[in-house]
């Protein structure tokens, strides 16, 4: 089962004071997070140690931004999921379906940051790690 206390949790969040404030309430909850400045970065460090959830800004103002860390991560890691939380202050429908498509599990419209919308994200993204899981170790049951 997975749950908050045993889930890799990475955070690319672009502004310094609300990925502090992210990562100070999910450490505070018992996540074990890693957290970044740039998708890139963030891109570099999860290609050595994968998590299971991410939660990225979709800007970064580079190339290198939220909809290509998803990109990557979709094309590079198929199992397990990971699950990806996607933070935007734009509300355009055409940015929400292109991550959507991308492979993005939850598209959260932020202003102002509130770290209580966070955390409820985060559980119900477990939620569905746990009911991914549950298909995933049948079949391996059933294969072996």
């Amino acid at each position: 089962m997975v749950n908050l206390e045993k889930t890799g949790i990475y955070l690319a969040i672009r502004k310094d004071d609300e990925r502090s404030d992210i990562e100070d309430q999910l450490v505070l909850d018992g996540a074990d997070v890693s957290s970044s400045a740039s998708a890139s970065k963030l891109w570099e460090h999860f290609q050595t140690r994968p998590a299971r959830f991410v939660i990225t800004d979709r800007r970064f103002g580079s190339e290198f931004d939220g909809m290509e860390l998803v990109r990557q991560i979709r094309k590079n890691y198929q199992l397990p999921h990971v699950y990806v939380l996607m933070r935007s202050r734009m509300g355009q429908l055409n940015e929400i379906r292109e991550g959507l498509v991308a492979g993005v599990d939850d598209y959260l419209i932020y202003h102002p940051h509130n770290n209580f919308q966070i955390r409820s994200r985060v559980l119900v993204g477990l939620s569905w790690l746990t009911y991914i899981d549950s298909f995933t170790s049948k079949t391996k049951t059933a294969a072996a």
